[in-house]
């Protein structure tokens, strides 16, 4: 249960970029954001861990609060961020990790791109490295991002390209 929520955590803290540039028509920076989203990480022979959540967001990338929420609107876990580090609250304890990828890292068993996804889901690309334009969105650090269904359903989809596969999609719910 614990790495379970972890793993919750990790993949919804992918979100925090949501409130510092959330899409078109959407609130504005630091405002609470909500939504849904799923976390897919392939095993190998053994199949793939697939999970979604609902949660709540506030913040941005250096500052913030995300709460994840099961299907009956109970809390799951919390994590609390800022310039000393990741509190985690899952229920079953407090623990304190040293940056968000370091609480990623662990929770998912792969490293995840965070600093790039805060872009990513922004709908661009990080400007920390270089992308290649694909039909789709783009191409960057070994992940396809696709932001077909950005602008009209605030929804974005990332995957791993080279194995294992992860994919984080996420939409986000209409501004009030």
């Amino acid at each position: 249960m614990k790495r379970r929520a972890a793993t919750w955590l990790a993949a919804g803290l992918v979100l925090a970029g949501c409130a510092t540039a959330p899409p078109p028509g959407a609130a504005p920076p630091g405002a609470l954001r909500a939504g849904r989203l799923v976390v897919k990480v392939a095993e190998g022979d053994q199949g793939s861990r697939s999970h979604s959540a609902a949660f709540e967001l506030q913040g941005d990338e250096t500052t913030g609060r995300l709460r994840l929420l099961g299907p009956l609107g109970t809390q799951v876990a919390q994590a609390e961020w800022g310039p000393q580090g990741v509190q985690l609250d899952d229920g079953q304890g407090r623990r304190h990790f040293p940056d968000l990828t370091t609480l990623a890292r662990e929770a998912l068993g792969e490293p995840l791109p965070l600093a790039a996804l805060l872009h990513w889901l922004a709908g661009r690309p990080w400007p920390g490295a270089p992308h290649e334009p694909s039909a789709q969105g783009f191409v960057q650090l070994g992940w396809a991002v696709d932001l077909s269904r950005w602008a009209d359903a605030a929804t974005l989809q990332a995957e791993r390209l080279d194995p294992p596969g992860v994919s984080v999609r996420a939409r986000l719910d209409p501004a009030p």
